[in-house]
């Protein structure tokens, strides 16, 4: 996401907050959520200009794909939030089974250890982005070289003080970040849908990240994200 009114990009990882930052920006430029494309949040089914949705381009691809040249690139302020890799996973699953993606039906563990997405799940053409949304968090902010491209890193688990922070360098005051969320906004629709059925509804709190996980699934995020873990000193924490 690129805002001309504040002179930012904004490098969104998915399942890391990004719709609700991306709506912040959207509404300072005075435009609706489906009015968004001037910030280069739309689709993009050409292959040789980056991934199926614009908004989750990697900090790198920005220049390469010449959507700013390095000296635009290098005059915006850059930034960006992570998440306890543990943590982002299952927020994936739980989003994709709420949209009722079959492969996601069969629990957590089947999920990461037989259906894990691989790089020809992502399909320009359909929007489908599977791969790019458990790529590891380092590859949208470094560099082969292993430079940071981005100048500040929030986390997830700090993002109110860590936006408003953000907000500060940006000389943006009274900051309020929105809530925008798909799997928020499906499950506010069913809520709906059942209240206009007659259903009787209740309140669900979900459960701690760490329920989700058996040793070999822990295993296999430690393996595969060792790179956040090792840049971003996350850890498995257990409830």
């Amino acid at each position: 996401m690129i805002s001309t009114k504040d002179n930012c990009l904004f490098v969104h990882i998915p399942k890391v907050a990004g719709q609700s930052i991306e709506l912040f920006f959207v509404e300072r430029m005075g435009l609706s959520w489906q009015q968004r494309e001037s910030l280069l949040l739309r689709a993009n089914n050409d292959p040789e200009l980056g991934p199926p949705r614009l908004a989750h381009l990697y900090a790198d691809e920005y220049v390469k794909y010449d959507y700013v040249s390095q000296r635009e690139f290098d005059s915006l302020f850059k930034f960006s939030f992570v998440r306890n890799p543990w943590s982002r996973l299952v927020s994936e699953f739980t989003y994709r089974k709420a949209l009722g993606h079959k492969q996601y039906q069969q629990g957590f563990k089947h999920f990461v250890l037989e259906s894990f997405p691989t790089p020809n799940r992502d399909v320009h053409k359909t929007g489908v982005d599977h791969y790019r949304h458990v790529v590891p968090q380092s590859r949208f902010l470094y560099d082969a070289e292993g430079n940071c491209l981005v100048d500040f890193i929030g986390r997830f688990e700090a993002l109110h003080e860590d936006f408003e922070a953000i907000c500060n360098r940006l000389n943006i005051e009274n900051a309020i970040l929105p809530h925008k969320n798909a799997t928020t906004d499906l499950s506010r629709a069913r809520t709906w849908l059942s209240k206009v059925l007659g259903k009787q509804s209740s309140k669900r709190i979900s459960p701690h990240y760490s329920t989700y996980y058996c040793s070999e699934t822990i295993d296999f995020v430690r393996s595969y994200y060792h790179e956040d873990i090792e840049r971003f000193g996350y850890q498995f924490e257990q409830m």
